[in-house]
């Protein structure tokens, strides 16, 4: 399996600038990321969880030639194709295995995120609340994937040299 990460035309390139320094960019989303680590992924509230998501598609826009260089398993690859199709919007592989379901919700004036498995249908369970928009995002289970493939380049990088 092939890993290109190239995210130039990704919507989320805006987000990065060249001028970024990329080991305070690092340093950002290990902080994100060590806080939901502790909690545990699945744990985090959606929203925590979405802004865990967005800053690492953001790092991996930032160190995609970093990362390129690195000798990867098939689970590393799979878990950084899975990012790579979700910031162009797509979908890849076994949808249950690698996504989650991102939903918000309405009721009256109360508006409620959920994070679900992806085959579950919450419209029955959500009788008296209006859905007004639901995405596949990638699964918690390729957060330490990710998360391990960062730091290896961080460490490459002597991110962590003090």
């Amino acid at each position: 399996m092939e890993c290109d990460l190239d995210f130039e035309s990704s919507p989320y390139n805006s987000l990065c600038s060249k001028t970024i320094s990329t080991s305070s960019e690092i340093l950002r989303y290990f902080t994100t990321y060590c806080e939901g680590k502790k909690k545990g992924f699945d744990k985090l509230n959606p929203r925590d969880y979405m802004k865990l998501l967005l800053s690492t598609v953001v790092v991996l826009n930032v160190l995609r030639d970093e990362i390129k260089e690195l000798t990867l398993n098939l689970e590393q690859k799979l878990a950084l194709d899975v990012f790579k199709k979700y910031a162009y919007k797509e979908l890849m592989g076994d949808y249950e295995k690698n996504y989650l379901k991102f939903s918000l919700w309405r009721k009256n004036d109360i508006l409620r995120y959920s994070i679900d498995k992806y085959n579950i249908h919450l419209e029955d369970k959500n009788k008296n609340w209006k859905k007004i928009y639901a995405i596949p995002v990638p699964n918690y289970t390729h957060m330490n994937t990710i998360g391990a493939v960062i730091l290896r380049v961080a460490n490459k990088l002597g991110v962590f040299d003090f």
